[in-house]
């Protein structure tokens, strides 16, 4: 059988043997979970093991048809591998001794993370942090048109011509130079999120039906803007983000329990 190396496979060996508890530069204890499937050299490699070694490469190669015979092969390669590391001392290698306690450190957080978060909100819990997170959202939306000049004198001289009762879309399809030109300057219904601060700050201080009376500089040059409407989005019913809003409260559940943490501690930064 042809050796495959991949990354993945060299993770997956690692997270095996970190699982059983292998120390540096030591082989496997002898005790084994479950029957062993193969002897490498006197190591075993149980049944355990091999069928956590398994899944994982059918979780992370989901296009590949992996007979269990072709992995056992691949993992036996790979104690091989191990082995012959060892004998050479790379397990002494101070760089791989900080990459094993980088990935056994991830390994105990995530299961503390798991831990701490296989919670069971109740009811009450989850609707009480929809409707706070739909009160602290600003779901109102514009409809607005806008002219986009080169210069703050060309500004000027568009308000000007408004104020002589010119129409806002003609002289939008005749002087913006914006992409929304051609079509009058429309730019549909937006939340202020989505456009730049400037821009957003001077829509929400204007009244529906108004154009702004002064130029509006952003990154993209000088706007004359028209807001046309606006309107109250409606919030997603509570059943099609009842998982999102239990994140929510994991996310506040960990930084509350990382927050004690820290305040317990003792950190000095240098």
């Amino acid at each position: 059988m042809t050796l495959r190396i991949h990354h993945i496979l060299v993770t997956g060996l690692l997270t095996v043997t970190l699982i059983t508890g292998c120390g540096r530069g030591e082989a496997p204890q002898a005790e084994i979970s479950g029957e062993a499937v193969a002897m490498v050299n006197g190591v075993a490699i149980s049944e355990a093991d091999f069928q956590d070694f398994l899944n994982l490469q059918r979780m992370t190669r989901p296009g590949e048809n992996l007979l269990p015979d072709e992995v056992l092969d691949e993992m036996i390669n790979m104690e091989l591998l191990r082995q012959a590391a060892l004998q050479q001392g790379l397990d002494r290698d101070p760089d791989i001794q900080r990459q094993v306690e980088r990935a056994r450190t991830n390994l105990m957080v995530g299961a503390l993370i798991d831990q701490r978060l296989n919670q069971d909100y109740t009811e009450e819990q989850l609707r009480a942090e929809y409707d706070r997170q739909i009160q602290a959202i600003d779901r109102t939306e514009y409809k607005a048109r806008h002219i986009l000049l080169d210069s703050e004198a060309d500004a000027r001289e568009v308000i000007a011509a408004l104020e002589a009762g010119g129409d806002f879309q003609e002289l939008a399809r005749e002087h913006s130079t914006g992409p929304s030109g051609p079509m009058g300057g429309d730019l549909g219904w937006f939340t202020a999120d989505a456009m730049v601060p400037a821009f957003s700050e001077a829509v929400q201080a204007m009244e529906k039906g108004s154009y702004s009376n002064e130029p509006v500089q952003t990154e993209f040059g000088w706007h004359v803007i028209l807001l046309e409407d606006t309107r109250r989005s409606e919030p997603p019913p509570f059943e099609a983000v009842r998982d999102r809003v239990a994140q929510i409260l994991d996310n506040r559940a960990l930084q509350d329990y990382i927050g004690d943490l820290r305040t317990a501690a003792k950190i000095e930064v240098k």
